[in-house]
Order: C-alpha cells, then sequence, then structure tokens
C-alpha cells in the first residue's frame, strides 16, 4: 500500500503551486456563496490517523468533555482529496479537501494555504496543507463562513528521496471564538499520525460536498 502512494505524492508535490484561492475575503460576521458550474474530484483518498503518545497539549482542559470523550483522544478517519471548480465564468480553479471524522462527530473544509517542504539541500521533500473549516463546499457552491472562529486542519506529508511516504500528520488549532464545539476542541489537544498502510483510493463525489 505504501508503494502504490508514490504515484499520489508525486502528484502532489506538484499541488503548491495550483492551490486556488477564491476572490474575496469574508468578514467573520460574513457568509459570501460562490456558485460553481462544475465540481470535479480530481483525487481522493480515505485513511486512518491515531493520537500520537506524549503529544497532548496540557493547556487545554479536557475535564468537560470526559463524558462523551472517556477524556482520551480516538483515531480519526480522512478523507483527502483534490477538486476541480469551475465558477460561472467558466475559470477553473484548483482546490484541496479534508473531511475528518471520529464516527460520530465530523469536520471539513477547503483549502486555505500550502506549499512545499524542502530539506537542506532545497530538495521537495514533502507538503503542508492548511484548511479552514469557514470555507467548505455545500451543494454546487463554495461557502465562506468564518463566524465560528479560525478553525485550521494542518496536513503534513513527507516523503524520501524515491518519492516512498515517510511521516504523514495532521494537527487542529482554533482562536477559540464562536460557540462551544467540543469535538474540534478535543481535536486541538493532540496531535495526529497517518497510517500509511490504511491509504486507500477513492473517488467518492457525494463525500466532499457533506
Amino acid at each position: 500500500m505504501i508503494r502504490k502512494s508514490r504515484g499520489i505524492i508525486a502528484y502532489l508535490v506538484l499541488l503548491g503551486s495550483l492551490v486556488g484561492i477564491l476572490p474575496g475575503q469574508a468578514a467573520a460576521e460574513e457568509k459570501i456563496t460562490y456558485p460553481m458550474k462544475r465540481i470535479d474530484v480530481q483525487y481522493a483518498a480515505e485513511f486512518t490517523a491515531y493520537p500520537l503518545q506524549g503529544s497532548d497539549k496540557s493547556t487545554v482542559t479536557t475535564s468537560v468533555y470526559d463524558p462523551a470523550y472517556s477524556n482520551g483522544a480516538k483515531p480519526i478517519h480522512v478523507l483527502y482529496g483534490i477538486v476541480k471548480l469551475t465558477n460561472e465564468l467558466d475559470n477553473p480553479m484548483i482546490e484541496e479537501f479534508i473531511r475528518v471524522t471520529d464516527g460520530s462527530q465530523m469536520t471539513r473544509g477547503l483549502s486555505n494555504s500550502g506549499g512545499p517542504i524542502y530539506d537542506l539541500s532545497q530538495q521537495v521533500r514533502g507538503e503542508s496543507t492548511e484548511f479552514v473549516t469557514g470555507k467548505k463546499l455545500e451543494g454546487n457552491s463554495v461557502v465562506k463562513d468564518y463566524s465560528e472562529g479560525w478553525k485550521t486542519i494542518r496536513f503534513v506529508r513527507n516523503w524520501d528521496d524515491n518519492g516512498n511516504p515517510t511521516n504523514f500528520t495532521i494537527e487542529f488549532n482554533w482562536d477559540g471564538v464562536g460557540a462551544e464545539d467540543p469535538f474540534f476542541r478535543k481535536l486541538t489537544e493532540t496531535s495526529y499520525q497517518i497510517d500509511l498502510s490504511t491509504i486507500n483510493d477513492n473517488g467518492g463525489d457525494q463525500e466532499v460536498r457533506r
């Protein structure tokens, strides 16, 4: 399964210069909708990520979430991929998407920024993408709504000289603005490492929009 992922990694190396930032920036209290003429999934994959031992952030209290989460971070299931969006003026753009669930709760978003990771010899050895939950696909539109705060998902992929994946991680951050969100708050307490053997190609179009 890891060998199978080499083609995926090669494609992601090229993605840093293609991440499309949609025009306009919504203020915290605004909701802006961008209708799309077409939404085409270019690539999608599913995998499982596990909490890293010893990565709990002691500055975040867990006591109020004990009844729901048993005071322990759960493994998460991740759907990640790339979509080509075509707006009503026939202008295409590329976005990365992510959807994270623990089996009962879910969060998702579109890419906000990203780029390659270089080693000391300036060779590309990874890719990092920041997703924001206030920017997502809803039906056939891209919606920006940051009224629930700035919640981000950082997905980092590292690989070796031959393009073999070596370490994929996910981290979550939130500025605390907006209504309380126990699920996302819990995600921010721990860093997660992806089990590379669970990577499974999936073209599930409908999953992207939920």
